[in-house]
């Protein structure tokens, strides 16, 4: 049964008033009357520890024993040092370059990164997305971010309305070659093409060159594509109402849609080691063997509550997913897979105090970047490493490789940090 901290406390407050009526009766009124009692209630997973000293009044203190290690130290805030391998100036300008983005804001840096690089190459000019994306993303900062880069308009000319742009697909990283071979032709004869990115594959792994494009890659992802304000803004209520709701200053945001479990077919093998994702009873198993509380605060990234998370919430009860936020209660666009949906839980993964990632893809790459970049390391990525699902298990062996071999694209990005030690680096001490 889980732990409830509200009859810990009626429990201490008893037993407290209990033990100073006992001390009066004892002593006699008026005894010692500027002593007092402490009463310490401290929960440790499901186990309750109380200490009494003193007489008089009562004082309760009640906490969540969850170690500290868990929760993580701040890591280097780290700083980029993409500006100095890109040149100043663009090229000429001639031409235009629009974008297609796909409805996925995941896939959105890696897009735009790549168009900027055409645009760049060819010396056009670049359209900014049309279907929401000054709506989404701070389009203000997105020209500031590439003044100097490439010059950035909000929409064709009014004489190149009319003009039917030519779809060019281009591989994810694009390379100058390919651009040359296959991408200038076609301008050269329409002057205004539309980039549509196709990614079969994509490497999060660092690449210890840093030229031009590489660097502009590393502006667009950590720079130039910021979340509207707006955004930012309702991601803030969300995270304030977790933290309301669940009572908890702390939280852990897991990465983790039953669509998503079904799409990439979670059941394994039997005798399998490898696992893509990893369902909610998964969840639960891993978070328990860690040595999380029952107590501790989960957010999902699942949009509305499934049957299949009864599981997690049998052992975490204070699970939620954005239809139990208060703050995002009646938002239309909440329960519909939106982009805006996709931004609050980017949002709320980046600035969470812990991390889980239950689906191994592009998600977990693009949100352990940013946290990575700000400091906030603690990245626990769930495992089926040993046979026995009770046993202990130690944080410094889930902690993300991208942080331990820091073989993610944003040390590639970022070159000098404002501390020497990081979190990993401290608890591998311990």
């Amino acid at each position: 049964m889980p732990f409830d901290v509200r009859q810990a406390v009626a429990g201490a407050l008893t037993i407290g008033m209990f033990v100073a009526l006992t001390d009066m009766m004892l002593n006699g009124p008026g005894t010692s009357p500027h002593q007092d009692i402490t009463v310490s209630v401290v929960t440790t997973g499901d186990e309750v520890v109380g200490q009494f000293n003193g007489k008089g009044s009562v004082t309760i203190t009640v906490s969540d024993k969850t170690p500290k290690k868990l929760w993580g130290m701040p890591g280097p805030i780290l700083q980029p040092c993409w500006s100095k391998h890109i040149a100043s100036k663009q090229k000429k300008n001639r031409g235009f370059v629009l974008i297609k983005l796909s409805n996925n804001p995941l896939y959105h840096p890696m897009q735009v990164a790549d168009a900027v690089i055409v645009a760049r190459s060819l010396g056009a000019i670049l359209i900014l997305p049309s279907g929401g994306f000054s709506k989404l993303y701070d389009a203000d900062n997105f020209v500031s971010s590439l003044n100097g880069v490439v010059q950035v308009v909000a929409r064709l000319p009014a004489k190149w309305q009319k003009v039917k742009p030519e779809i060019v697909k281009v591989p994810y990283k694009v390379t100058l070659e390919y651009i040359e071979e296959k991408v200038k032709p076609v301008f050269s004869e329409k002057n205004v093409v539309q980039i549509t990115s196709v990614h079969s594959t994509f490497s999060s792994v660092k690449d210890s060159s840093m030229g031009e494009m590489q660097a502009i890659r590393c502006l667009v992802t950590y720079s130039a594509l910021q979340l509207h304000p707006k955004v930012k803004e309702l991601g803030e209520k969300a995270m304030n109402s977790l933290i309301e709701v669940s009572g908890s200053q702390q939280f852990i945001a897991v990465d983790l849609r039953v669509d998503m479990l079904h799409q990439l077919g979670c059941k394994q093998p039997e005798n399998s080691r490898s696992k893509r994702c990893f369902d909610a009873s998964d969840v639960a198993t891993f978070l328990k063997r860690v040595g999380f509380s029952s107590n501790v605060p989960i957010y999902l990234t699942q949009s509305t509550w499934d049957q299949s998370l009864d599981v997690l919430k049998d052992t975490f009860p204070k699970v939620y997913t954005k239809d139990q936020l208060p703050a995002l209660t009646g938002h239309q666009l909440i329960g519909q897979q939106s982009q805006l949906e996709k931004a609050l839980d980017f949002y709320l993964c980046t600035h969470s105090d812990v991390f889980v990632p239950a689906i191994s893809g592009i998600s977990y790459v693009n949100i352990a970047g940013h946290r990575i970049a700000t400091g906030k390391t603690q990245i626990l990525v769930p495992t089926l490493n040993d046979d026995d699902s009770s046993s202990k298990l130690q944080v410094a062996r889930v902690v993300s490789r991208f942080v331990t071999k820091k073989d993610h694209f944003v040390y590639s990005c970022f070159c000098k940090s404002s501390s020497s030690t990081s979190e990993i680096e401290e608890d591998s001490m311990n």
